[in-house]
């Protein structure tokens, strides 16, 4: 067991700590927003970089069909599922995303404190790779990818089946994330969670994170593995 502090002391004790991929461990979302908004101006409509944002966290397979509907689009699944393939070859060719160098180094700090580790992502395993190399996805104890579970995020079931995977009941758990869908799989989860804003800087659409900070920077000193 380790508790968490800050300088008020003692405010909860947690065995895990889960991360979010997208805007947590690397800024992809840059990259997301431009190949999405590619795909969909053939359709003369306009992709902002909130409306991806708030869809963050879920599979590409939502997320197209999500943006359609928004949109005022009526594609056929066939259609969506050629826009999905279309992004995702766009996103590969453009992405220049690597590693957020801060949040590797809390990464590391806690796995020498011997603190077990879960990467939980929306994305696909081969996404992940040409982000982070093999190397330090070893890092992690247990990866929940978009397609280990029926249910996506907002839903709890890659939250939860993370825990499993390490063995450490939901309650005992902290999660790092970024996105609203995220959070409140977190917080459905029965989880605490932290918010970054690093995509999203309006703190009303992060309100269910029992904390919000700025930026992974701001993490180190609240979450110091102290061995109980």
């Amino acid at each position: 067991m380790f508790e968490i502090f800050n300088s008020g002391g003692v405010i909860l004790a947690y065995r895990a700590v889960l991360f979010d991929f997208d805007g947590v461990v690397a800024e992809t979302l840059p990259y997301h927003v431009c190949a999405w908004q590619q795909v969909f101006s053939k359709f003369q409509v306009k992709i902002e970089y909130e409306d991806i944002a708030l869809q963050e966290g879920q599979g590409a397979h939502l997320i197209v069909g999500a943006l359609a509907k928004q949109k005022g689009l009526k594609l056929s699944r066939a259609e969506l599922d050629a826009l999905m393939a279309e992004k995702k070859e766009i996103y590969n060719q453009i992405t220049r995303a690597r590693i957020n160098p801060e949040t590797g180094a809390l990464i590391s700090q806690l796995k020498n404190n011997n603190v077990p580790l879960a990467l939980v992502t929306g994305a696909v395993m081969e996404n992940l790779i040409p982000v982070t190399g093999e190397a330090f996805l070893k890092l992690f104890d247990a990866i929940i990818t978009g397609d280990a579970t029926p249910k996506n995020k907002p839903h709890p079931d890659p939250y939860l089946l993370a825990a499993k995977k390490l063995d450490v009941a939901p309650a005992d758990c902290i999660v790092i994330e970024n996105a609203p869908l995220g959070i409140r799989a977190a917080r459905s989860a029965g989880m605490f969670c932290i918010a970054l804003k690093t995509t999203i800087q309006n703190e009303a659409l992060l309100a269910e994170a029992d904390l919000i900070v700025e930026s992974i920077a701001r993490i180190p000193s609240r979450l110091l593995p102290v061995e109980k």
